[in-house]
């Protein structure tokens, strides 16, 4: 999508959104029943958003697990020019490491893109970003904290690891390599929104949950988490107490 036209996204939404602050959301399936936000509804679409959320005086635009990559990426960058205060994400994977049981929590402090693919390539428009932007620490400290802050509030424990995105043909004779990487868990996704939002300065923080545990020759350790959108609810349960951390979610 041309600058052009995420201006124009940009600037249609902002007109809905005036007088809020904004913080983006990546989300899975979350069920309306544990989800601790309410919908808002718009008098037209909220594209390239799959929905928006409020809490108090802060709406969540948020990038739903059904978007194709080009929308995500589109989203992003309409979120910066929205002046969103960051985004955070929160997503399901898979463990290399024999310390991330099924259905613990995770946070992302780097990543390793085994698959290759980046969202940058072609064409550069410096107006989004600069040609080569600087990935030496591509996640928030200060969002990353605070997240950290909110699953405590929680009783929970956030794990730092690095996660790493996957094509999703890999080969089982694939994980040693990754394990030797440093890499602790992995998924198909992630990657392509933090390159965007470093690429157009949209400070941005990752937290998952472990869905499944592998050992290096690919055998099942620890079976699927048995109450998927429970542990999904509780991903949204640390990212709103990240957000009352940050202040502001008094305001209805």
């Amino acid at each position: 999508m041309t600058y052009e036209r995420i201006s124009r996204l940009a600037g249609r939404m902002g007109d809905y959104l005036r007088g809020y602050r904004i913080v983006g959301l990546s989300l899975p399936e979350v069920p309306p029943e544990v989800s601790p936000w309410s919908t808002v509804s718009a008098p037209g679409s909220w594209a390239p958003f799959e929905t928006v959320y409020r809490a108090g005086p802060v709406m969540l635009p948020c990038l739903g697990s059904g978007m194709d990559a080009e929308r995500r990426i589109d989203a992003v960058r309409v979120l910066r020019m929205l002046r969103a205060e960051g985004l955070l994400i929160a997503f399901g994977c898979s463990a290399l490491s024999r310390g991330c049981e099924a259905g613990s929590f995770v946070i992302v402090d780097d990543h390793v893109n085994c698959a290759g693919d980046n969202p940058l390539r072609g064409p550069n428009d410096e107006r989004l970003g600069p040609r080569y932007p600087d990935m030496g620490a591509p996640y928030d400290a200060h969002w990353s904290n605070d997240l950290k802050r909110g699953a405590a509030i929680l009783g929970l424990e956030l794990r730092s690891v690095v996660y790493g995105r996957v094509a999703r043909s890999w080969a089982g004779d694939e994980r040693a390599a990754w394990v030797q990487a440093g890499i602790d868990v992995v998924g198909e996704g992630l990657v392509d929104e933090v390159i965007t939002a470093v690429h157009c300065g949209l400070p941005i923080a990752a937290v998952g949950v472990v869905e499944k545990s592998l050992t290096v020759d690919g055998k099942v350790l620890c079976s699927s988490i048995p109450a998927r959108s429970e542990e999904y609810g509780r991903l949204a349960a640390i990212i709103n107490q990240c957000l009352l951390c940050r202040g502001g979610l008094d305001d209805g």
